[in-house]
């Protein structure tokens, strides 16, 4: 028997891989879920339809979401968070300064995330013992299971689709009019080292045995009433009708041990406490960065010993158009990422910086309302042509010129429970790329017919992005608390991390669909191990 423990993208990608080498693979999950009572509220709003919806019907997606010019601060799934509960699994996160945590959820954080995806590019690898050729295979066979919309476009040369499945999504016309804008200045724009496309998201945009397809209700900021945009846990659904699948939830793994060609997971249920132990030919933690790596620094007793999560810095920063699109606050749209931007200028940055352009959702006015406060009813008219002027970039810089996070996991002397605290260790390249990507947009002006907004840019803390790992990087030759190319810690034969607490560096565009890809890569080479 094979374990897998977790069911986020990374799980069930490894899941999938080894079921296809003819493995059994039992899957450990804690699989929160969101309540009934919501569930049902969902099936309520999916029978009246859109063009039914009022206020009231759609309060409690919104529940617990508020924004400000700092952007969201936690973003829920259908006015809940159960993605991020703490369901039971006796250890606790301590954090100063950093926003991030782990989730409990069945599907993980795809649960709540923005659905972006972008292979890796070959420049952006150079730490890594493996690259872009190693794991193309591996992109094209997760994207047999998960939807992509996106276009052939000027982006697919330097990040290729991978699939066949390929289906469009509408922009909005306000995003379409910003890519106009770039297709009319795409020559002097590629000169400069800006290139751009259509976002690519994991959703369905039409219809198929999986979803009904996207609607353009505009509720993806809450989450889709319809379950368009993609969650592993629609693919561990399919996973549980495989006849060599198990799937087990309630269970937490505390640590893991070798004996010789066994492994032994000591583990408890979460609702009864009961301790488990069990045992299994191998194991593959794909539990996301921080409760992967508190499972290592335990089961290694590695107490005390600092690691680093790598991260990639998060930044808004609202854009400016030179001209307005009308009726923006009345059309049927998505409300994800419009568009992706790259720069890849090293007078700029190294790496790829990586930019998604979100155009109007109702959270805009939301936050307008909070900086003009009683004034803001007063200045409707002008604050209405400002929303159809504005466009939010969502940014990412890669792991080198970020911020990175020390983690270190002891004993609580009180209670005798594990911690892993969190501490944000400064990067002093961050200003200065940050500085030169707003210098970047704001002499490309004429092309972009917009302006950034530098007063109103706003860099997240450590973690804010989600886009972490590293804390046991694979290596040619791996030492201690390093990983080889299978994702086994120095130490181990039958214990393999799969997830981006494995990845050498953490590059900006986008991390979901490469830890799938890698996941996927390690769970298929089960053979020659």
């Amino acid at each position: 028997m094979v374990y897998v423990v977790g069911s986020g993208p990374a799980g069930v990608s490894c899941a999938s891989a080894l079921l296809e080498q003819g493995v059994q693979v039992t899957l450990l999950d804690s699989g929160l879920e969101l309540d009934a009572q919501r569930s049902d509220q969902l099936v309520e709003l999916r029978r009246l339809g859109p063009e039914r919806w009022q206020p009231r019907d759609l309060a409690f997606l919104k529940e617990g979401i508020s924004a400000g010019v700092g952007g969201i601060p936690l973003k829920y799934a259908y006015g809940s968070d159960f993605p991020y509960r703490d369901p039971g699994v006796e250890w606790r996160l301590e954090t100063d300064g950093v926003e991030t945590r782990p989730s409990f959820a069945k599907g993980g954080l795809s649960a709540v995330w923005g659905a972006a995806i972008l292979p890796y590019r070959e420049a952006d690898l150079s730490a890594w013992p493996i690259g872009e050729q190693q794991l193309a295979a591996h992109y094209r066979a997760v994207l047999e299971f998960m939807p992509l919309a996106g276009c052939h476009d000027s982006l697919e040369p330097l990040f290729p689709l991978h699939t066949r499945f390929l289906h469009t999504l509408k922009p909005s016309s306000q995003a379409q009019d910003f890519l106009n804008d770039l297709g009319a200045a795409a020559t002097a724009l590629k000169r400069d080292g800006i290139s751009f496309g259509a976002s690519r998201l994991a959703l369905w945009a039409q219809s198929d045995r999986h979803a009904s397809g996207c609607c353009y209700c505009g509720q993806c900021m809450y989450g889709c009433p319809y379950g368009v945009i993609y969650s592993s846990a629609h693919t561990l659904a399919i996973l549980r009708e495989h006849p060599n699948f198990t799937y087990r939830n309630n269970v937490a793994v505390d640590r893991v041990a070798e004996n010789g060609e066994r492994v032994t997971l000591y583990a408890h249920d979460i609702s009864t406490r009961d301790r488990l132990q069990l045992h299994g030919s191998r194991v593959f933690l794909a539990c996301g960065p921080l409760a992967t790596t508190k499972i290592l620094l335990e089961s290694l007793e590695a107490f005390n010993e600092p690691v680093t999560l790598q991260d990639t810095a998060y930044f808004l920063l609202p854009l400016l158009r030179f001209r307005r699109t009308s009726g923006v606050s009345r059309e049927r749209q998505h409300t994800l990422a419009q568009v992706f931007v790259e720069i890849l200028d090293g007078q700029v940055c190294d790496q790829t910086v990586h930019l998604q352009i979100y155009a109007y959702n109702e959270l805009y006015s939301s936050a307008l309302k909070k900086v003009l406060g009683p004034a803001f009813p007063l200045l409707r008219g002008p604050t209405r042509m400002l929303l159809e002027r504005l466009l939010l970039i969502q940014g990412y810089l890669p792991s080198a010129s970020s911020p990175s996070i020390r983690a270190v996991l002891f004993k609580d002397p009180s209670s005798g429970s594990s911690v892993l605290r969190l501490t944000p260790i400064s990067n002093e390249r961050t200003a200065t790329v940050l500085k030169r990507v707003v210098g970047k947009l704001r002499r490309s002006y004429k092309h972009l017919r917009a302006i950034p907004l530098e007063p109103l840019l706003r860099p997240g803390k450590p973690g804010r992005s989600f886009h972490s790992g590293g804390t046991f990087p694979m290596q040619v030759s791996p030492g201690p608390l390093q990983s080889d190319q299978q994702g086994r810690p120095y130490g181990f034969k039958r214990v393999h991390a799969v997830d981006s607490t494995i990845f050498p560096n953490i590059p900006a565009t986008t991390i979901t669909l490469s830890v799938m890809a890698n996941a996927h890569r390690i769970g298929s080479g089960i053979g020659n191990y």
